[in-house]
């Protein structure tokens, strides 16, 4: 009998079992557990890559009911004089692996749409989704630094032109999670034919998505088709400007996403000896060059989320922690912090330190029940 013809009968579906469809005011993930140095760029993190400590910090965050883990997708180094961020696990092979080794926690792969076709990404997430019993996400990203894709051979296309191609994979891949029959698609930039998946994703209608984009073409994109918008900035103005456009234009569309930001930590007993510390990792270890060559290859890859000027400032921010504005000071200024963003829309924030490990026993223990007083975090 052809596969077209057959009546296809799915496994009935296990209730996903990740702590994103939990209730808590602000989710907790962590950025960047699958690259060396983390967040950071600097000297003070090891820029070597421990697949032993990246399942130990993901178990403890687990335990600790944390709600996600958000990869970050990159290929190379940055140059500079430590070439940081030199190491990486690649994203659907690192989920799939934190999928047999974590039993809550949501899984966050960062894919590169012109790297991946939409009938291997569909299969990959629906294999790890299986794997984790409804756990893994898609953050959706449509360009790139220039040198990296150019690893691939692949040129990107204008800054428009991408989302267009973002959305018309979307479409394709969310047809193959959720179809029966097989997919026939010929569209402008992909095609698929007799396209077949089996098993479906776990999660209905599909798995979870994010999407960074601010730009115009990049923000219309992450409100229309995201579960999530992942957006930061290194300070407080400029992240709330972006949340006000970003609700703006929610509106204007007649749509309601959420929204997840990023921050690194430093927390201390007092405010004076955790700006030491940022100041230590930053100025006196950290690798300002490597910041702007990220910056630089962002620039030639097209991104327009920032103009040039901010991205040019935001390179200290770049090395203290992918450009988020940092959540520095005492438990209690840092529960402040994410206060404001509950206000300003925020439903999660995903965190990074020097010392991943210290760094989130540390805010365990002193951050979390701060959090729960403050009513952005239910009672363990």
């Amino acid at each position: 009998m052809d596969v077209a013809t057959q009546t296809q009968t799915p496994a009935a579906a296990a209730q996903p079992t990740s702590a994103m469809y939990g209730d808590n005011a602000m989710k907790l993930g962590i950025f960047c557990l699958n690259i060396s140095g983390g967040m950071v760029m600097s000297e003070a993190a090891p820029n070597v890559l421990s697949w032993p400590d990246t399942v130990a910090v993901a178990q403890a965050a687990d335990a600790a009911g944390w709600e996600f883990l958000l990869s970050l997708g990159r290929w190379r180094g940055h140059g500079g004089r430590m070439n940081a961020n030199a190491e990486q696990y690649e994203t659907f092979t690192w989920a799939a692996g934190m999928a047999a080794v974590t039993q809550r926690i949501h899984l966050f792969v960062t894919c590169h749409i012109p790297v991946f076709h939409p009938m291997l990404a569909a299969k990959m997430a629906a294999t790890i989704d299986a794997i984790s019993a409804g756990r893994v996400g898609l953050n959706l990203v449509a360009g790139n630094n220039a040198l990296e894709f150019g690893m691939f051979g692949i040129d990107q296309r204008e800054h428009e032109d991408r989302y267009a191609a973002a959305e018309e994979w979307l479409m394709l891949v969310e047809r193959l999670w959720t179809e029966q029959d097989e997919v026939d698609w010929e569209g402008k930039y992909y095609t698929v034919r007799r396209g077949y998946l089996q098993p479906k994703p776990v999660q209905r209608p599909r798995p979870l998505i994010v999407s960074a984009g601010t730009s115009g073409a990049g923000l219309d994109f992450a409100l229309k088709h995201s579960d999530y918008s992942f957006q930061g900035g290194p300070d407080l103005d400029i992240v709330g400007g972006i949340a006000r456009r970003t609700e703006a234009r929610a509106q204007e569309l007649g749509v309601r996403g959420g929204r997840i930001t990023f921050a690194p930590v430093v927390l201390a007993d007092t405010e004076a000896e955790a700006w030491r510390y940022f100041e230590w990792y930053v100025d006196e270890l950290g690798d300002l060059e490597a910041a702007q060559n990220q910056i630089r290859g962002s620039m030639a890859g097209g991104s327009q989320s920032f103009s040039p000027e901010v991205h040019l400032q935001m390179a200290r921010y770049k090395v203290a922690g992918w450009g988020g504005m940092p959540l520095v000071g005492t438990a209690e200024q840092i529960v402040e912090r994410l206060v404001a963003y509950k206000e300003l829309g925020y439903d999660g924030i995903a965190l990074g330190w020097v010392d991943m490990a210290q760094g989130l026993a540390e805010f365990n223990e002193k951050v979390l029940p701060l959090m729960v007083e403050a009513g952005l975090r239910s009672a363990p």
